[in-house]
């Protein structure tokens, strides 16, 4: 790998945005069966980072672009702190792009969003663990869908910019229209509070069946019909002039093979026009599978990547120096950022580990950042039978929390719940 490379299309907009009090940062955590060996986890990191060399950079400033440039070392191990995904000061972290910490038997990595995706960042942490086990267990696992081998080397189709080898030549408008959004009284900047519930994932999938609908768009419906609960709420008619919608992160490997531990997710972001009148759960859930139908698909997706891909491309563009880009971008960015939609719960799915590690792992969590312009964020992943949410919000009240927890108690599916704080 080149000592010098381009960040991919999706993560441009990150480094141009990023203050000193928000950085796009997500979490994933592994809960192991017993305490973590810190001596162990460092030579696994070094050990893993040898194998993702995407991952042992840092960011730099061209004159026309940001790139990242390859580094040697290791971040610092880090005690896990009361409030995640804070806000990541490179030179404190010696300049790379993720945050290692570890607590008891948690092992977490918090990643800056130019680094990686959801996938990516799965593929990392297990590869971590799995290294982690083999050196502390000496078990020998064999690689899989987020499990590489440490051992093995590099391939160039890892760290590609798979949005340039995919897009085509048809693109959509990027201009969408924006959504109902909601307030609350707001927690300090250096605050995040989490409510995070856990609940079996076959009852989950039975209740999702019963609506003859997956577990993903079953999820997406419960949290917009939350959301327009709180919007109804209001008894205003400026509440309900525009319409409720969420954020669906799509993986895009699954429509376009690709083995790329960086960025390769595109969005959309289905809604419901709540100043029509009275909606059921069952009619937001048909309007969620409706729009999911139409827009995930290739042809789709394609064209919607492809139109950011091109802005890249456009010469002009290219031609202007980073720092009029980055005040540009940054204009842009708190003007538009995140208007089209009042929430984003991002589901990773059933992540599965290989028969060996699957004792030693207890569960999966994910956790997104503080979101700009968004008061609360919802990450899922099931593992083993067990289907962990955790919703991440930056005001005091709870009252989607509330919305979407009283719901699936009241559909019959038991929730443990658990929480860092009430602001």
């Amino acid at each position: 790998m080149s000592k010098w490379f381009k960040l991919d299309n999706a993560a441009n907009i990150y480094p141009s945005t990023q203050t000193s009090d928000w950085t796009a940062m997500f979490r994933i955590s592994v809960t192991l069966s017993e305490d973590v060996d810190l001596q162990i986890l460092e030579e696994a990191q070094i050990n893993t980072l040898k194998r993702f060399p995407s991952f042992a950079a840092r960011l730099r400033k061209g004159m026309f672009w940001h790139f990242f440039e390859q580094i040697d070392g290791a971040p610092p191990i880090l005690d896990d702190i009361y409030n995640p995904t804070q806000p990541l000061i490179f030179r404190r972290n010696r300049y790379f792009m993720y945050r290692l910490l570890c607590h008891k038997n948690r092992i977490s990595v918090e990643f800056f969003h130019a680094l990686t995706d959801g996938s990516g960042a799965m593929t990392f942490l297990l590869s971590l663990v799995a290294e982690y086990l083999r050196l502390k267990n000496g078990i020998e696992v064999v690689p899989s869908k987020y499990v590489f081998r440490c051992s093995d080397s590099p391939e160039p189709e890892e760290y590609e910019d798979a949005f340039q080898r995919y897009a085509g030549d048809k693109s959509l408008g990027l201009v969408e229209t924006p959504s109902y959004h909601y307030d609350g009284t707001a927690v300090p900047l250096n605050k995040l509070l989490i409510i995070s519930a856990e609940m079996p994932t076959e009852v989950l999938r039975a209740k999702a069946k019963e609506y003859r609908t997956s577990i993903g768009a079953f999820l997406a419906a419960n949290l917009l019909y939350s959301i327009y609960k709180k919007q109804k709420s209001e008894k205003s008619e400026s509440a309900l002039r525009h319409d409720a919608k969420i954020s669906l992160p799509i993986n895009l490997r699954q429509f376009f093979p690709s083995k790329t531990v960086r960025n390769f997710s595109s969005f959309i972001n289905p809604g419901i026009k709540s100043r029509l009148g009275d909606y059921t759960f069952e009619e937001v859930l048909e309007q969620v599978e409706h729009f999911m139908g139409m827009n995930i698909t290739e042809k789709e997706l394609n064209a919607r990547f492809t139109g950011y891909v091109k802005i890249e491309k456009n010469l002009l563009m290219r031609l202007v120096p980073l720092f009029l880009k980055n005040l540009l971008l940054k204009i842009g960015h708190s003007l538009t950022a995140n208007r089209t939609s009042a929430s984003t719960i991002s589901n990773l799915g059933l992540v599965e580990v290989d028969e060996a590690m699957r004792p030693y792992i207890r569960r999966i969590d994910l956790m997104l950042g503080r979101s700009y312009g968004k008061r609360t964020s919802c990450g899922v992943v099931s593992y083993n039978g067990k289907t962990v949410i955790n919703f991440s919000r930056t005001i005091v009240e709870a009252d989607i929390e509330q919305n979407f927890f009283r719901q699936l108690v009241e559909m019959g599916i038991p929730v443990a719940i658990e929480s860092n704080g009430r602001g």
